[in-house]
């Protein structure tokens, strides 16, 4: 079994300064005094750099010297009232939101109704130091959680978009899990697969296809990348160690020293049950909340253990306003070391690319504070809502797993929908959409399960399924075997970083009815 030169000595270095990172990460999250220090510190730093730009000189930024002039001065703005200023730096305009030119822009898998097609988000040489640090992070909390950095000894495959950059003039088009490739530090830069050739295969299908196939015989300790492609990939490199004439059955025969998988992007639980089976065995999970606008914001700190430590010292300065007031005028904003625990926030940041009091469109809730674990609630856009619900993607998802814990089942794919007017009726019910692995004995108490669970979390869902008042039912669908995938590549989206939705408009709900069936009996799944 193939393994990296020189990479045994990089663990017993890794352990070190994992250690000291730890240690004095923890002791920021855990003192409100420490941790607004260090958040304004970030703001003042981000403020004083960018105070000669445009933006700048227009909200005076050379003046921040606390949050309050930061509030006072700066309103907080959705990605369309960015758009005018990131349309100019991308056509290579220098000093305007951020000093000098931005050569890099990053397209983000969310959209934009506006000028572009999608988001393209400035990411400045000093964010790509931080999100460095930032990856370091996530790195560390594994080995002091587990002990040791034995997983360095080996390789880390990483299944990511290529790293190719779209060059427009000065400024080069991207994506930001593809422009940190092309910045990994050199010290593990050599353990790192795959290669460049195979790495930058555009076909995302054929590019998990040639991976799996040129890497059966190497050491491969840790796999990296979002979490709902780990189990596809898994199944190319089985199939591959069987067209070798290799009769294995799981990972772990292949990759004996497999131990921990870097994901994220979704909820992880819907997967584990498949992903444990292809491994063999059960396998550390360490999830991340990350985004374009800045890098990784949050880590897995206990294994598992829902809930993400925030990270606050890595060149994103952060504020949260109540969802319920997110893009109002007078939205009330507070400080990382303000929030509440329970509260549904909207996210914003400002960044060291530019983007100042910047939605990024993401809703969050805080488990605890001090030390300050959040878990990822969903998107403001993208619920599901017959009669004002709003039931959101990570509600879905934890119903999901109930469904699948009560029916011992497992899935590959799921998503929902809303159907209004059902029966010719007022009232309306969701339609769920599922590929499954290992179909659940009994269809009905699989579709119960799951309306159990969201009348246990959504109390709106749950007043208005009493007695069928206003919502029926979910009606549950089976996804053909593929159809997950054909989907994806129907509506155009089969990188990387794209996700299967867990919400689907009506026009999406089509294209997926199209692979799918409503089931009505156990028969239905043959």
């Amino acid at each position: 079994m193939k393994t990296p030169f020189g990479a045994a000595a990089i663990g017993p270095l890794a352990w070190t300064a994992a250690t000291a990172r730890v240690l004095s990460w923890n002791k920021i999250v855990s003192d409100r005094e420490r941790l607004r220090d260090v958040q304004v510190a970030t703001l003042r730093r981000n403020c004083e750099t960018a105070r000669d730009t445009e933006f700048g000189q227009g909200h005076r930024l050379g003046e921040v010297t606390s949050y309050e002039d930061f509030r006072e001065r700066v309103p907080l703005r959705t990605y369309a009232a960015f758009e005018p200023y990131l349309e100019r730096m991308r056509q290579g305009e220098r000093d305007v939101l951020w000093p000098g030119l931005i050569k890099y822009f990053g397209q983000s898998s969310g959209s934009s109704s506006t000028l572009a097609q999608n988001k393209h988000l400035p990411i400045s040489e000093e964010q790509i130091r931080w999100q460095q640090k930032a990856g370091f992070d996530v790195v560390a909390r594994y080995v002091t959680q587990v002990g040791n950095g034995r997983f360095l000894g080996g390789y880390s495959l990483g299944l990511f978009p290529p790293s190719t950059l779209k060059t427009e003039g000065e400024v080069h088009g991207t994506n930001n899990p593809g422009l940190m490739q092309r910045h990994v530090p050199w010290p593990v830069r050599n353990t790192l697969l795959p290669t460049a050739e195979l790495r930058d295969i555009p076909n995302y299908d054929e590019k998990l296809q040639r991976v799996a196939a040129a890497y059966l015989d190497y050491d491969v300790r840790a796999v990296s990348g979002t979490t709902c492609w780990f189990s596809v990939f898994f199944d190319k490199v089985l199939a591959a160690a069987k067209a070798r004439g290799r009769p294995v059955s799981t990972i772990s025969e292949l990759w004996p020293n497999l131990s921990v998988l870097f994901g994220g992007g979704v909820n992880a639980e819907a997967y584990r049950r498949v992903i444990d089976k292809r491994v063999g065995r059960p396998v550390v999970l360490m999830d991340n909340y990350n985004a374009t606008e800045g890098g990784i914001f949050a880590v897995t700190d206990r294994l598992g253990r829902d809930g993400l430590l925030m990270l606050p010292d890595r060149g994103v300065f952060f504020e949260f306003v109540p969802a319920a007031d997110h893009a109002k005028p007078n939205a009330r904003r507070c400080a990382l070391w303000e929030v509440e625990e329970d509260v549904e926030y909207s996210i914003a940041v400002s960044t060291a690319s530019g983007l100042f009091g910047y939605y990024i469109g993401d809703l969050v809730r805080f488990q605890s504070v001090f030390p300050h674990r959040m878990e990822f609630v969903g998107r403001t856009s993208g619920v599901l809502s017959l009669t004002q619900e709003l039931t959101s993607f990570v509600e879905i998802e934890r119903a999901m797993d109930a469904a699948v814990r009560a029916c011992a089942c497992s899935v590959v794919e799921f998503s929902a929908a809303a159907e209004v007017g059902v029966d010719g009726s007022g009232k309306g019910r969701y339609q769920l959409f599922v590929e499954f692995e290992q179909a659940p004995a009994d269809p009905r108490r699989f579709a119960r399960a799951f309306d159990e669970s969201l009348c246990a979390q959504n109390r709106v869902y749950r007043e208005h399924r009493t007695q069928d008042v206003a919502i029926l039912a979910p009606a549950l669908f089976a996804v053909s075997p593929g159809g997950s995938k054909r989907f994806m590549e129907e509506i155009g989206r089969n990188s990387a970083q794209q996700k299967f939705p867990r919400v689907v408009d009506d026009m999406k709900r089509d294209v997926l009815a199209k692979y799918a069936r409503p089931v009505t009996s156990p028969q239905g799944f043959s």
